[in-house]
């Protein structure tokens, strides 16, 4: 390698640079071993099932082979550069009153074949600044060799692609770019409320199904071990039965740990579980009992059809009923904890007339999506005819009054004054 200063002061170098196709012997010892196995596969074995992958392995191989010399050239540059630039670099800061954290040289390339645009040396300083100090390349011209020269003169770096690219601060950077909006983490939030809730309370409720007696006697069990553990302790105080104890604990902390899990999955749940036995049990159990009298009987799709209907129309558009559910029900404050205020802070917000509205069409729109999947590819139902024809019926009238309650606003009418108007009617002339 050849360095030398030239007469503007910058430093340049002169190295030899490794060619593109050298060692070609490395390539056509792989090509001829490759050609060998799939001979000794065709007229050993009689097949030829390699030849893909080995076509597929060699070039990749081939790729990577080419490459190396360009790897090997990129890599050497660099180090002369940081070598012969250090002190250069170290009076610059040292004159600015500064500090180098950190030096490296960049590339800016383009094209698919990482054509080389511009070099730089990247400067990082102790207050953040990055200083930028041009990389020259010379080719060949009069059978004078080419070289590389290091300006000395550096200019404050506004490219942000090679701020970000010597900053220390990358990584805070990129876990900045993948930080979630309120409304993205509020949705993940409730997914993983929802999928580890609703796993705990359905594995406590099948151990119930399953276990039945056999629940209750290893509950009993395990609180008689915790107690004998416990006494253990006290009897013999020291390290081993300090840490049985522990151990013996471990069931109970995970248990705990999945009710706690579970308390706001049982708190939206239980809002809308609520909510939608009061606004439908109700008109369900006033319908039954007019058909129990005798006085006027309704078919089992009547009732269905009236129900979704009147109770969508009641839990969606009436907050102050749905209100009084909540406030009369477990999920009410009961004035023992803060965290009963929580819940029913939780429970009102999630019963606003716009959440309900949202979570009645998400429903609506999982049956319509089940129901017409169930119909097209097996030509049943999903309920009955008639039963599927209700809800798809009710859901058409939930629509229409929802659309009737916007357009509300934009109707101008005064009630006083269409009083007025009408009133003018009864009166005739003499």
């Amino acid at each position: 390698m050849e360095k030398w200063t030239n007469t503007k002061g910058n430093l340049c170098f002169r190295f030899t640079m490794r060619k593109t196709f050298e060692r070609l012997w490395i390539i056509i010892s792989a090509v001829i071993f490759c050609v060998i196995i799939c001979g000794v596969e065709f007229f050993v074995y009689g097949s030829y099932t390699l030849i893909g992958p080995i076509i597929f392995f060699l070039f990749f191989f081939f790729v990577w082979w080419v490459d190396i010399p360009a790897r090997g050239n990129e890599a050497k540059i660099n180090k002369i550069v940081l070598e012969i630039m250090k002190d250069a670099v170290n009076e610059d800061a040292e004159t600015a009153g500064l500090k180098v954290v950190k030096s490296l040289v960049n590339h800016d390339t383009k094209g698919t074949y990482g054509i080389v645009e511009a070099s730089t040396l990247l400067v990082l300083l102790d207050n953040g600044e990055v200083w930028e100090y041009p990389i020259i390349y010379h080719r060949s011209k009069n059978g004078r060799g080419a070289y590389f020269e290091c300006e000395r003169n550096c200019t404050e770096s506004e490219n942000q692609v090679h701020i970000r690219k010597i900053h220390p601060q990358i990584w805070k950077r990129f876990w900045g770019v993948l930080r979630l909006s309120d409304k993205a983490l509020l949705g993940l939030l409730i997914v993983v409320v929802l999928l580890i809730g609703g796993l705990s309370f359905a594995g406590i409720i099948w151990m119930f199904e399953h276990f039945k007696w056999w629940y209750f006697l290893i509950l009993v069990g395990y609180v008689t071990i915790c107690t004998l553990s416990e006494w253990v302790y006290r009897k013999l105080p020291c390290k081993v039965t300090n840490i049985l104890s522990y151990i013996v604990l471990i069931p109970f902390f995970v248990v705990y740990l999945l009710f706690e899990v579970s308390m706001p999955f049982v708190t939206i749940v239980g809002t809308y579980v609520i909510v939608a036995m009061i606004a439908f049990g109700v008109p369900t159990l006033l319908l039954i009992g007019l058909g129990k009298t005798g006085m006027y009987v309704l078919r089992s799709e009547t009732i269905a059809f009236i129900v979704f209907s009147l109770g969508s129309i009641l839990c969606s558009n009436y907050h102050s009923m749905t209100k009084w559910i909540i406030r009369h029900s477990p999920l009410q404050d009961w004035g023992n904890h803060r965290y009963e205020s929580y819940r029913q802070e939780l429970a009102y917000y999630l019963i606003h007339p716009s959440n309900i509205v949202y979570a009645l069409y998400l429903v609506y729109f999982v049956f319509l999506a089940i129901s017409g999947f169930v119909q097209i590819q097996d030509g049943g139902y999903l309920i009955s005819e008639g039963g599927d024809a209700a809800v798809i019926k009710a859901f058409l009238v939930f629509i229409a009054f929802t659309n009737m309650r916007s357009k509300q606003k934009d109707v101008q009418l005064d009630v006083k004054e269409l009083l007025h108007k009408t009133l003018l009617l009864f009166k005739h002339d003499k």
